[in-house]
């Protein structure tokens, strides 16, 4: 993942959790779509990708309060925020760029949420494969991202509806626009192309579980 891509999220990393629910759309609903496919699971192992400061972790420790939790992420100022929120939580941190960090575990849940969009659409497809080799049998991959529009009418839709509502938000104009230069490094896969990745690398069930223009939830198991 890019040094920028880091810096910014460093940098971020104080208000990070003040502002986010009004940066992304139905967030609790995008959210805790995620959470339900993990219901069905009982004291499981869990992964959280880009953990950042724990915001989904948050969400499925409260979903399944025994399970053993690794969080992972790039940033030293998320994790380090991350650690704060949790110090009474028995949890495992792991600071590391997950694409080059040997996992040495298998888990029963994989989740990431909005940070898989900054790499390259090779190193998606990279890290997919290594996810799936991760999973328990019947483990399941969560996914909640951001796609790029299918044709450049789409991806314009997008952007007017990301601008359209981040205008409306009650945030100061500076966190408005530090979002607006994060945007800049997302390197988001198209919806379809996604789809084809999980299905040439054999994950089962794969569906669409939410989608809201750019915002989706998707979910594969092993």
């Amino acid at each position: 993942m890019e040094n920028k891509v880091l810096d910014a999220f460093n940098k971020a990393s104080t208000d990070y959790d003040k502002y986010r629910k009004q940066a992304i759309p139905n967030m609790e609903i995008y959210y805790n779509t995620a959470i339900k496919l993990t219901q069905k699971y009982e004291n499981p192992e869990i992964l959280d990708l880009g953990a950042g400061t724990g915001i989904l972790t948050q969400l499925i420790h409260n979903q399944h309060p025994q399970s053993n939790i690794t969080l992972v992420d790039l940033s030293t100022e998320m994790l380090k925020k991350a650690k704060e929120k949790f110090k009474n939580k028995n949890f495992k941190y792991i600071e590391a760029d997950y694409l080059k960090h040997d996992f040495k575990n298998k888990y029963d849940i994989i989740v990431s949420s909005l940070s898989i969009h900054h790499l390259t659409d090779k190193e998606k497809q990279e890290l997919y494969k290594k996810i799936y080799e991760m999973l328990k049998p019947n483990g399941i991959f969560i996914n909640a991202d951001q796609v790029r529009g299918s044709t450049e009418y789409t991806e314009q839709t997008y952007k007017k509806q990301d601008e359209t509502h981040l205008k409306k938000q009650d945030i100061p104009e500076e966190e408005k626009e530090i979002l607006r230069n994060r945007r800049k490094l997302d390197k988001p896969a198209t919806l379809k192309d996604t789809l084809q990745w999980y299905e040439e690398i054999g994950y089962k069930n794969v569906d669409i579980y939410y989608k809201y223009y750019r915002y989706i939830v998707i979910a594969g198991e092993k």
